[in-house]
């Protein structure tokens, strides 16, 4: 049968585990949070750009069609 030593020296071990890889998680959420939302941030906005700019050049069109049909 296991001490009560042994049973808490356990626990430390287990403890000290536990802390080395919530440690790397954070390290990992910090990672996630400075780089790869700038990124995606970057992504979103230059898709925004292109639909804005898909959307000038359809209501051009539009206008157009529109002028065409009422002048001839």
């Amino acid at each position: 049968m296991a001490t009560a030593d042994d049973i808490a020296r356990s626990n430390e071990l287990a403890i000290t585990e536990i802390k080395g890889e919530v440690k790397l998680i954070h390290n990992r959420i910090d990672v996630i949070e400075n780089n790869h939302l700038v990124h995606i941030e970057k992504s979103v906005a230059s898709i925004n750009k292109v639909l804005w700019t898909i959307g000038v050049i359809i209501f051009s069109h539009f206008v157009f069609a529109i002028r065409t049909l009422l002048l001839g």
